[in-house]
């Protein structure tokens, strides 16, 4: 069985800084995991990567090695162990599997049932499979966490755009100005699933919004929604006169400073608000030395609650029961896995012992007397060990290893070559048999 680790990093143990320089991009991932393979032994390695946690799935084939990962990360990061130690948390085995399951359901995250913490793990299991080598337990893992995350979706009512961070900031600015949004000129520097909530809920409140992309062509889509759409290289005159601006980019350097935001406000335009939900971060924190802007980052926001505490219960009572389930089904599936490995081995090994005693005993006769011998012999082996196969399958699914270790290897004993088997009795030489055989 492969031993499966979790080396969990998130924003409610380390800071932003810290979060920030973890942060990996979509295209930094697949370079990463082959020196996260290598630096820590793993068999396999997946990495989720999001504005609010950094976590590396690894599996090994015995022992999971956490400091090892550790290490392995602080040195592709560039951070140093000691920084890393104090706030990284650890997961080994079904708490490891159960721990995905609940991040891909949104559990875990800084708003509850968040909808685009289900999109970055596919991310992690795509790249990782793209990555090679595999691990079959490991991407049968991650398929239980999306499949998991599906299910909450379709099961409970905790809805997308109310339940995202991008949900959430778009309200907490509502909120701060006055409970609306109606006739406000919102800059969404992005185009990414993140920018796709900002721009529905943004257009729900009556805001005028406009989308802001280096790729023209994936920002066009917000035009049906009733977004105008502008190129990055017009960042600084958006910026100019708009009264928010919420980021959300995988930029790796900051798109707005000081130095963007010093230049007149446009005529009209009052003070500006930043929100910037990108990892790493799109905004100077400097930025907020300038007295007419306002920053919100993603520490300043805060999860929103449910007017019905009733249905919020219900949701997360079927959220766990959907977690349980699938990791029930993962773990049955990897008990039945290990268990057949160790069937084989203890088929393998009763069937050796079998052909050994039959090339002893009859070496010497016609080989289609030799043939109906081994079929007999073979007939009676897999009667012998169906139930310690049966025992053996019990032991996997009750995940008692030394048990499994036992059942597994009860053939291992080699036979003596004396002529005679271990407790004493003695068998009889092919002249015996063949003699009997001519009467």
């Amino acid at each position: 069985m492969t031993g499966l680790s979790c080396l969990s990093i998130t924003a409610g143990h380390a800071s932003l800084d810290v979060l920030e320089r973890l942060s990996y991009s979509r295209e930094d991932l697949a370079g990463c995991l082959k020196s996260l393979r290598a630096s820590s032994r793993a068999r396999a390695v997946a990495v989720l990567s999001t504005c609010q946690r950094t976590e590396v799935y690894a599996t090994w084939p015995g022992e999971p090695d956490d400091p090892a990962l550790l290490a392995a990360l602080a040195l592709d990061r560039g951070i140093p162990g000691r920084v890393l130690h104090p706030v990284a948390r650890t997961y080994r085995g079904d708490a490891a599997a159960r721990h995905l399951l609940r991040v891909a359901s949104g559990l875990e995250s800084f708003v509850l049932g968040e909808a685009e913490i289900a999109g970055q793990v596919r991310v992690a299991a795509r790249v990782s499979r793209a990555a090679g080598p595999g691990d079959v337990e490991l991407e049968r893992l991650m398929d239980a966490a999306i499949s998991a995350s599906r299910k909450r979706q379709r099961r409970t009512s905790i809805q997308a755009t109310t339940r995202s961070v991008a949900g959430v900031a778009v309200d907490a600015v509502a909120l701060s100005s006055g409970g609306t949004m109606t006739g406000k000129r919102l800059l969404v520097v992005g185009a990414g699933q993140v920018a796709s909530v900002v721009v529905t809920r943004a257009v729900e409140l009556q805001a005028v919004v406009t989308v802001c992309n280096r790729t023209r062509r994936r920002a066009d889509r917000f035009a049906a929604a009733g977004a105008a759409v502008a190129d990055l290289s017009d960042l600084a005159r958006c910026l100019a006169t708009s009264d928010i601006a919420i980021l959300a980019t995988t930029a790796a350097h900051p798109l707005v400073d000081a130095d963007m935001l010093r230049p007149p406000r446009a005529t009209g335009a009052g003070p500006l608000t930043l929100v910037d939900l990108s990892m790493p971060r799109n905004v100077d924190p400097a930025v907020r030395a300038l007295p007419w802007v306002r920053l919100i980052g993603l520490a300043d926001l805060r999860p929103d609650g449910m007017s019905d505490v009733g249905e919020l219960v219900h949701d997360l009572a079927a959220t766990e029961e959907i977690i349980e389930t699938e990791l029930r089904r993962y773990l049955r599936w990897l008990a039945g896995r290990s268990a057949a490995a160790a069937v084989r081995r203890m088929r393998s090994d009763a069937e050796d012992i079998a052909r050994e005693e039959l090339v002893r005993i009859a070496g010497e006769l016609p080989a289609e007397i030799r043939l109906s011998m081994e079929r007999v012999l073979l007939r009676t082996v897999h009667r012998l060990v169906h139930k310690p196969t049966l025992e053996l399958r019990a032991a996997a699914e009750a995940e008692d290893a030394d048990l499994m270790n036992v059942l597994a290897g009860l053939f291992d004993a080699a036979p003596s070559s004396s002529g005679r088997t271990q407790d004493g009795i003695g068998l009889p030489t092919a002249a015996a048999v063949s003699s009997a055989g001519t009467g």
